[in-house]
């Protein structure tokens, strides 16, 4: 459900109204019956129905099947980061995890989180993904953006821009054009082409501006493409990115957090969704933030929770072939 004092319950519910959704899988929310009861899009004609076991619900268009935490305070502000709504969220996330590794469900996706109030409940992590990672023992993991024009991977995430140059290694780079290549073959794209972007100005202009591209990235291309991925680059930023409106590559590799995200959100805002790799867990998400300032207000838009919900339960149906 995400954080309660955000926009997710409400584009949560929303998103469950459509029947599309029970095409490809049986959802069941964790999160707070009574929550959900009170949004304005819960009309009179569907029921919150709370279960106790995942396994027992019954979901439909109708009818929204609730794994009841039942945390939240009757206290909690709406529209507000707080370590109330905080806390409620972590506790989301931690038992979606611990159905995901059970085997009882397939897939998780998640309405949006808000750090500053997870930081206020006294979150110890960076960010979801840092914690779902402790959660499945320290597995590795790369984030995918996938918008409907391009698909996006930054090789750092929620760093600071002072951090990033220290935190790029050969290894690093090379681990996420390895799952950049792998999670589009899981979409079906047979041979992917996976482009890498330059971290600095004009590529580092021969090392002139700087030699992570000679010494660092320029050798991650080359060590991918021995292990037969069709890795290129780097190439400078400012250009590279141009090409995403009509893409040359099945994955573009970013080296940090905002490198691509401004072209992914000035084409896809609205529609791109986040998925992680490499856990033993599949978890997708929203490219949306719990938009505080909206809440209530009856206007937040659901279509991207659908999406992410439809890319988790499609991507888990990948995921039983690969399997066999």
């Amino acid at each position: 459900m995400g954080d309660p004092s955000g926009i997710g319950p409400e584009v949560l519910l929303k998103a469950l109204m459509d029947p599309e959704i029970y095409r490809v899988c049986m959802p069941i929310v964790v999160g707070d019956a009574k929550v959900l009861a009170k949004l304005p899009a819960q009309k009179r004609t569907r029921k919150i129905i709370p279960v106790t076991n995942a396994e027992d619900a019954r979901s439909s268009p109708n009818v929204v099947a609730v794994l009841d935490l039942a945390n939240v305070s009757n206290t909690l502000r709406l529209g507000e980061a707080s370590a109330d709504g905080g806390r409620a969220s972590i506790e989301y996330l931690a038992k979606s995890v611990e159905l995901a590794l059970a085997n009882k469900v397939e897939a998780l996706v998640s309405a949006p989180f808000n750090k500053e109030a997870m930081k206020k409940a006294g979150f110890a992590f960076v960010d979801e993904y840092e914690y779902l990672s402790s959660l499945c023992g320290g597995a590795r993991y790369i984030v995918l953006v996938i918008g409907q024009h391009f698909t996006l991977t930054s090789v750092t995430l929620h760093v600071s821009m002072r951090d990033v140059p220290s935190l790029l290694t050969k290894e690093q780079i090379l681990f996420t054009v390895r799952y950049s290549s792998r999670a589009a073959k899981a979409r079906g794209i047979l041979s992917p082409r996976i482009g890498v972007a330059a971290l600095n100005p004009h590529g580092g202009e021969g090392a002139t501006l700087g030699t992570e591209e000679r010494d660092i990235i320029g050798p991650a291309v080359e060590a991918a493409r021995a292990e037969g991925i069709d890795a290129h680059g780097p190439f400078p930023a400012d250009t590279f990115f141009m090409t995403v409106n009509k893409p040359i590559y099945d994955v573009y590799v970013g080296m940090y957090h905002d490198q691509g995200r401004i072209a992914m959100k000035l084409l896809d805002f609205g529609h791109a969704v986040t998925l992680a790799e490499g856990l033993p867990i599949l978890f997708s998400t929203v490219g949306h933030g719990t938009a505080y300032d909206i809440v209530g207000k009856g206007i937040a838009r659901h279509e991207n929770m659908k999406e992410a919900i439809l890319l988790a339960a499609r991507r888990a149906m990948a995921r039983r072939k690969e399997r066999v």
